[in-house]
């Protein structure tokens, strides 16, 4: 009989642990924990720069285009404006024109047939530069100087006592003038003065204008030639 041996277990042995070393806990020193809080703060204040930057930026961004808006509006404003001035200054001197043609230009040529100029047009041309109207609506006569001319009471000169004097001075441009060049006329109860050619001042419009109406008058009569000598 074969003597069943059992093996007897051994108990193991454990095998020792190996040791686990805690880590150490990191110190630091006052210096180091002023310069950690210190990178932190200006890490901190850089991000808030940043954000007041692009904070900054985009107001003036948002006021640039209001201003571009603006000024298309402005613009737009002013064009308009320009448009009704312009419109009112048109219909400003139509009424000044308006005005002048009745208060200067007919009244004149009036005034002129009716003290029976030869060629009313011609001594309205010449007299209706000397005429303004004030800003008053008012007419003044002006002299060569532009002043304002009066008469003996001392109001303003009539456009009927320019004519008057300007026939009376100038009798060729009267029919009751034309008595003969030389000879003494009476205009409204006036001796005019003879008319004489070499008083005449060929630089001024109005003389170079009597002139031409005595050369017509004179080569429209017949030659008439003496044979009595």
């Amino acid at each position: 009989m074969v003597n069943e041996v059992k093996d007897i277990e051994t108990p193991k042995q454990e095998e020792p642990k190996a040791e686990v070393e805690k880590p150490k806990e990191q110190t630091f020193n006052q210096s180091q924990l002023d310069n950690i809080i210190k990178s932190r703060l200006e890490a901190e204040q850089k991000k808030h720069q940043r954000t007041l930057d692009d904070a900054k930026k985009a107001e003036q961004d948002a006021f640039k285009e209001k201003e571009v808006k603006e000024a298309k509006s402005k613009a737009e404003l002013e064009k308009l404006m320009q448009q009704r001035i312009s419109e009112r200054d048109t219909e400003v001197l139509k009424y000044k024109n308006a005005l002048k043609e009745e208060k200067i230009d007919n009244n004149l040529l009036s005034v002129v047939s009716q003290n029976q100029a030869i060629n009313p047009k011609q001594v309205v041309s010449l007299l209706k530069d000397e005429i303004k109207l004030n800003d008053d609506n008012r007419v003044e006569i002006l002299d060569n100087n532009n002043n304002i001319r009066y008469n003996e009471k001392g109001n303003l000169l009539t456009i009927e006592e320019r004519v008057k004097e300007f026939l009376q001075a100038n009798p060729h441009f009267s029919v009751s003038g034309k008595s003969g060049t030389g000879s003494q006329s009476s205009v409204e109860g006036k001796t005019v003065k003879p008319f004489k050619i070499q008083d005449l001042d060929m630089s001024k419009p109005e003389d170079r204008a009597k002139y031409a109406e005595y050369r017509k008058e004179r080569d429209s009569k017949p030659t008439q030639i003496n044979l009595n000598k």
